[in-house]
């Protein structure tokens, strides 16, 4: 083993590019903590390596590759190699190195490596330093006038919450004097990953960078006043006239977080919610079965067929005020209550655990199921015809898309049978892959305690039943939303037929059909031009004090989200609009989508795997995949920017796509 600070730690040769540019880094007296590195093919000695771990000193260490084929220009095999934080004691991190050196012969490196033409071993050092304790984590890229910089507080993934700002080149802080030090060493811009505790910075991490082209969109139509978040999870398309006006509608209630369409999609304020009243955790799942939800359905029976836009519209004030004002925010506390029991007590939080939510059941279960039998059934006979009514008394109001412009499934039988025929064909029956996604989140429950000391398994036995009881909810109200945007269509439709405007009727603003107006031409075509105006734009993740941020493209090589778990290889299938998702897809599909609905988990028993622009570990796509045993990776940011057809290795277990 050597030090980073002995000589032949600036050989790359000998260490790997990451540990011999981190040596060179500290000997120019940058701020790089100290480590070992265990040569390729060098034998564990326990008694050396437990006096480095002295000499590193801390209790807690991060296992790094440092391999001959990664931090390179043009092959940064930024993911592809294992690297392992939290490794404690001589025991732990020996598996560490294993795990390390295992990664270079992986499935992942191998598809990496052929799709690039390289042949032959892997040399891989592994590189050891103490875990840094901070308060942010980040990348700083270099631009031709400035430094991109995305942080993440300590213990977030790198695909969660990102925070962006531009850092001036002739900044006299820490990180900047630090970067521009690190691109006079290397000679080139650079990707440099490092941590920060205050203003005192700690680099972890520097590799040359390949500037990206400049993005041609405009972001003219998304610099408004405050800071916003994208809300790609729910609505990744532009959305139609008529679902803007009920976003104003229901903004006008003045409960949780503040609405905006922003350059045609939905945008949330960043903040506090407003005017709510949470069910107390405890009492949830009882209040919303004999409250909640019953109140609601009340409501929406006496409206449902009349075809009156007014009573429709304030149903779905109704039905939005009770869920966001009193069931959401209880919701997200019990989400970030689990997230923060794990992360004081095991130092990552939900996202590395979500396996611990798998086989939550709820509607979307009995509404797959129900799929899955209409599926079964003979083409022709009563039967099939019985279980089709059955399906759409119950679920006729889901659609692919949350806008009022997209048909729901009792507009739309002829889909709905073919999702029966798709999901039946995929194999087994919901129900069943229900059970071993259950069975599979009692073993993490089970793998979590052990892990945890006394008083934190108390904690933690008391609250994951509890989150599990109510998180079912979430799908169970997203019916209710459904119903409530079919009322509402029922009605514009009823208008569209009187006026003559068919779907048209969609591109018209709540507010002139309320007014009655019939001089419609020009707000129509207007509006219709704008919404195919917003389709050609990429919106921006964030907005920050008037700033559209977006987050600079990594190198497109290997994509990182929130896993789930799984292997699986094949094709792209990209789909960029959520109403335009195919019944049929090919044998070898990987499914990547913006996101995916409830109303869409028919597809994903007959992919080999799904990827998405949006979404966390705890996300409707998250829970669906492991339901299904399907491998997943949510919350890439860019999945869909990939050409249809392109072949992936997709590595559900640890969060990364391959392209290929």
């Amino acid at each position: 083993m050597v030090s980073l600070d002995g000589a032949q730690a600036s050989s790359p040769d000998l260490v790997g590019a990451k540990a011999a540019t981190l040596g060179r880094l500290r000997a120019a007296g940058l701020p790089v903590l100290d480590g070992a590195v265990l040569l390729p093919d060098e034998p564990v000695d326990d008694a050396q390596l437990a006096a480095e771990l002295a000499r590193l000193g801390g209790d807690r260490f991060a296992v790094r590759s440092s391999s001959s084929l990664e931090d390179l220009a043009g092959l940064t095999g930024a993911g592809v190699f294992e690297s392992v934080i939290g490794a404690r004691g001589v025991a732990g991190v020996q598996a560490a190195i294993a795990r390390v050196r295992a990664s270079a012969s992986g499935p992942g490196a191998r598809a990496y490596l052929e799709a690039r033409g390289v042949r032959g071993a892997v040399r891989m050092a592994v590189l050891i330093q103490p875990e840094v304790r901070a308060e942010r984590l980040g990348v700083a890229r270099s631009e031709e006038t400035q430094f991109l910089v995305e942080e993440r507080r300590a213990g977030e993934p790198e695909w969660g919450d990102v925070q962006a700002r531009e850092l001036g080149r002739d900044d006299p802080g820490a990180l900047a004097s630090g970067l521009r030090a690190i691109e006079a060493l290397l000679g080139q811009p650079v990707d440099v990953e490092f941590a920060r505790a205050g203003e005192a910075v700690t680099f972890l991490q520097a590799r040359p960078f390949a500037q990206p082209a400049s993005s041609p969109e405009s972001d003219q139509p998304f610099r408004v006043p405050g800071s916003w978040r994208l809300d790609a999870e729910h609505n990744p398309d532009p959305l139609s006239a008529a679902q803007a006006g009920l976003v104003a509608l229901v903004e006008a209630e003045g409960v949780g977080r503040e609405q905006r369409v922003i350059g045609g999609y939905l945008y949330v304020a960043r903040g506090s919610a407003r005017a709510t009243q949470p069910i107390p955790l405890g009492e949830l799942r009882r209040r919303f079965a004999d409250e909640v939800a019953p109140e609601c359905e009340a409501r929406l029976r006496a409206v449902e067929d009349q075809g009156a836009l007014e009573p429709a519209l304030e149903v779905f004030r109704h039905v939005y005020r009770r869920y966001v004002g009193e069931v959401s925010p209880t919701l997200q506390r019990a989400r970030e209550q689990l997230d923060q029991l794990l992360r004081i007590n095991l130092g990552e939080g939900l996202a590395a655990h979500g396996a611990l939510l798998a086989g939550l059941g709820g509607a979307t279960l009995e509404r797959d199921q129900l799929l899955w039998e209409l599926g079964r059934a003979a083409p022709g006979g009563d039967d099939r015809d019985e279980r089709l009514r059955a399906y759409l008394e119950r679920f006729g109001a889901l659609a692919p898309a949350w806008d009022v412009s997209v048909p729901p499934d009792d507009e739309a039988p002829e889909r709905v049978l073919s999702a029966a025929a798709l999901l039946f064909e995929s194999g087994d029956a919901p129900i069943e892959r229900h059970a071993r996604a259950l069975a599979g989140s009692e073993a993490a429950a089970h793998a979590t305690l052990e892990l945890l000391d006394r008083m934190s398994r108390r904690a933690f036995k008391a609250l994951l039943p509890l989150v599990r009881e109510v998180l079912p909810v979430a799908e169970d109200d997203d019916l209710l939303f459904f119903r409530a945007q079919r009322a509402v269509r029922r009605a514009l439709t009823g208008i569209g037929s009187k006026l003559a405007l068919g779907d048209g009727v969609f591109e018209l603003s709540i507010d002139t059909l309320r007014a009655g107006a019939r001089e419609h031409a020009a707000e129509l075509a207007s509006n219709r031009a704008a919404r195919l105006a917003a389709g050609r734009r990429v919106p921006p993740p964030s907005i920050d004090d008037g700033r559209p941020r977006r987050v600079a493209p990594a190198p497109r090589d290997v994509l990182r989200g929130h896993p789930t778990a799984g292997l699986a290889r094949g094709r792209a299938v990209v789909v960029r609009s959520l109403s335009a998702v195919p019944v049929q897809l090919p044998p070898d599909a990987v499914l990547v989508v913006p996101a995916i609905l409830p109303s869409l988990t028919y597809l994903l028993p007959a992919v080999r795997a799904l990827v998405t622009d949006h979404g966390g570990a705890t996300s409707h796509g998250a829970t669906l995949a492991r339901e299904y045993g399907i491998p997943a990776v949510l919350g890439t940011g860019r999945a869909t920017a990939l050409t249809d057809g392109t072949p992936l290795y997709v590595d559900g277990a640890a969060g990364r796509v391959y392209v290929l």
